[in-house]
């Protein structure tokens, strides 16, 4: 049977992720405390009467081409309704975009270490892919004979899992290169509300014929179990894409959230202030436990883990044990040496390093 099969789907690995709270929970007989999941730390605005509303409507289909949701995101990014591709989270629109960017054999060039669904969703598709190193600014090392070859590149701005912040500067350098090369860039924005917004290239992504710029509410807004993005791009792409996604793949529910949510921005505001605080607590916190956590500007933080002799999925065994679960890394392109967490409140962030002390304490 596997031989009838499409060999990219037959051949396909599994792409692991953090936010395995209700496994979790089956195991531990509690729920956990989740600094595996990189969600808005104040969580998401109040939606329970918005939810009790919208269920008057569950017996109808929404509306597919989803106006309300694409006219709040175009109000949100400064473009027009007609450049906006609403997606049920950032997960479908990695692949509408390497399934419609990507036919069998082509190429997408992935710096790494990044989001593992970028090279999922392009072996799917039937791509090839490889990867490029980061240089030291967090730019990737990409030469010209490198666009030659490819048809598609990916960037995660803020990346995901170092923290690294590329300014809009750079990112639209990039973008001016792959224009030239004719290489499709889908630019990863799922975490720049919880950082600078101000670096997003969202507003030009129009101007250009190959630029896909992503943005997730997932994160930002704190409602995971809603899935809920779009995409921005020029009214042609958008127009394609749009036509090929999935119909009514995004409930009315969250739809109507996703209008009322995008007009939400003091919430983002006080968000990353609260990060920025937390943040500024828990780098010297994991210092003092004698990790290695690298600089971020981010809701979550990479941390070198090689010198307590641990590896990373063991000890984050030993942490979920205790009742928090933290990210194993190898699933991004890194060893078994490096860990990341997210920034969260106070006193869970306090937690968070008394749950890890005892763990290193145990196991050292």
């Amino acid at each position: 049977m596997k031989n009838r099969l499409r060999k990219s789907f037959a051949t396909a690995t599994e792409c692991k992720h953090g936010g395995k709270v209700q496994e979790a929970k089956r195991r531990l007989g509690a729920e956990p405390l989740d600094f595996s999941a990189n969600i808005n730390p104040l969580g998401s605005p109040p939606l329970e009467e918005l939810v009790k509303k919208e269920l008057r409507q569950i017996g109808h289909y929404p509306d597919g081409s989803y106006p309300g949701f694409s006219r709040a995101a175009a109000r949100f990014v400064q473009v027009g309704p007609e450049c906006i591709v609403p997606g049920n989270g950032s997960s479908e629109l990695i692949r509408l975009f390497a399934e419609a960017v990507l036919e069998e054999g082509d190429l997408a060039l992935i710096p790494t270490p990044t989001f593992g669904e970028y090279e999922n969703q392009s072996h799917l598709a039937g791509g090839r892919t490889e990867r490029l190193a980061f240089g030291p600014e967090g730019l990737p090392l990409l030469r010209d004979s490198d666009l030659d070859r490819a048809k598609a590149l990916f960037l995660c701005n803020p990346n995901n899992p170092t923290g690294w912040l590329l300014s809009s500067e750079q990112v639209l350098k990039l973008a001016d290169r792959c224009e030239e090369a004719r290489v499709f860039m889908l630019v990863d924005e799922a975490f720049i509300e919880l950082s600078r917004p101000e670096e997003s290239v969202a507003r030009l992504a129009p101007s250009r014929e190959y630029l896909f710029v992503m943005r997730s509410l997932t994160k930002s807004f704190g409602v995971p179990g809603l899935r809920l993005g779009f995409g921005v791009t020029n009214p042609l792409l958008a127009q394609i894409l749009n036509r090929a996604r999935i119909p009514w793949s995004i409930s009315s529910i969250a739809a109507a959230a996703a209008e009322y949510l995008l007009g939400c921005e003091d919430h983002l505001c006080r968000s990353r202030e609260l990060i920025a605080k937390e943040r500024n607590y828990l780098i010297p916190a994991l210092r003092d436990l004698g990790l290695e956590p690298l600089p971020s500007q981010v809701n979550f933080i990479l941390v070198s883990i090689e010198s307590s002799g641990l590896d990373s999925d063991l000890l984050a065994e030993e942490t979920m044990a205790r009742g928090v679960l933290i990210r194993d890394c190898q699933s991004f392109g890194l060893k078994k040496s490096y860990i990341r967490v997210a920034v969260r409140g106070r006193e869970e962030n306090e937690k968070l390093i008394d749950v890890l002390r005892q763990a290193l304490r145990c196991r050292g």
